[in-house]
């Protein structure tokens, strides 16, 4: 017992520095993304955000909408103005959990991919800011690829530890010349640290996920976007018969400047915050452990970058 509450103790205070320097640390000036989105989609991690399941195999399906607006954002090499934006993705995930453990965790790995369909953008490009030419686009196709090769999970009696480590491939479809593409055409690798806090009895709920998403050079604009800094979380009361209820929210602010002969409006600032509800359900078909996710979020504020709302619903299912 003694073992077991000194190692939630480490992780916990571990834990917890990462989160506050990540979130309170004074950090230079944020630079939106170009094309004024990350490789991350934000809002994909929530209840449970730091739960490794045990041993075995689980497909995740998560339906995706977002929709917002824009003044202005670098899309495909121009300035496009007056936009407005519609995703709908779907994503599919296999995760394998693994009996082997390292550096004591349970060793995991996954790959995600998406289908990005019904889009829709529309924008202007405006010149010498006398007369403007509309521009709008209606794309469906693959997006990028997702590859985990490295998860970690950590249990304790009330704390759950999980370490992430994702490598976004450009395998999607783009074009310089479309106003709109699926794939963001950039390489990135991404660490990500979330905690569950989950009280065995009471049946309250804690969890945040940070993330660090540094990107590589898209070499059709020569545009490099700048590291990006992400935090997500979940608060809420887990009911009877598998239910739970709770808020949700995420934090995102860029941490270092955008470069390049691509990156035409220079230090472009920008972040974003969000709230909403949630709900999930977590129960079992037989013997395979099943699991639903419906969270939607409301952006309060955003700075260069698309603002609007984003409604997530997710199905887990256990081999």
């Amino acid at each position: 017992m003694e073992g077991k509450h000194l190692l939630s103790m480490v992780f916990l205070k571990a834990c917890l520095v990462i989160v506050t320097l990540g979130v309170m640390l004074p950090v230079p000036p944020a630079q939106a993304a170009e094309s004024g989105t990350g490789v991350y989609a934000m809002g994909y991690a929530s209840s449970m955000a730091g739960f490794l399941p045990p041993p075995g195999a689980y497909l995740r399906y998560d339906f995706y909408l977002y929709e917002g607006t824009a003044r202005f954002l670098p899309l495909s090499g121009v300035i496009e103005a007056n936009l407005r934006a519609r995703y709908v993705i779907n994503m599919v995930n296999g995760t394998v959990v693994t009996p082997w453990k390292i550096l004591g965790g349970n060793y995991a790995f996954g790959i995600l991919w998406a289908a990005v369909g019904n889009t829709f953008i529309k924008g202007q490009v405006d010149i010498a800011n006398r007369f403007g030419v509309s521009r709008e686009g209606d794309r469906t196709d693959m997006a990028d690829l997702v590859i985990t090769p490295v998860i970690l999970g950590w249990h304790t009696d009330q704390w759950h530890i999980m370490f992430i480590g994702n490598v976004y491939a450009p395998t999607g479809t783009y074009s310089p010349d479309r106003i709109l593409n699926t794939s963001l055409n950039r390489w990135a690798i991404e660490p990500n640290l979330a905690v569950t806090w989950l009280h065995p009895k009471i049946g309250t709920e804690v969890s945040a996920q940070l993330g660090y998403t540094i990107n590589f050079q898209n070499p059709a604009t020569k545009y490099t976007s700048g590291h990006e800094l992400h935090l997500e979380w979940f608060v809420g009361q887990h009911l009877p018969k598998g239910f739970a209820l709770g808020l949700v929210g995420f934090f995102y602010q860029q941490v270092t400047g955008d470069s390049g002969s691509g990156a035409r409006l220079g230090a472009f600032q920008g972040q974003a915050m969000a709230i909403g509800p949630c709900v999930t359900y977590n129960g079992k078909i037989g013997k395979h452990p099943i699991g639903v996710n419906l969270r939607y979020y409301d952006e309060l504020t955003v700075t260069n970058r698309l603002n609007g709302q984003s409604f997530w619903g997710t199905l887990t299912f256990g081999f």
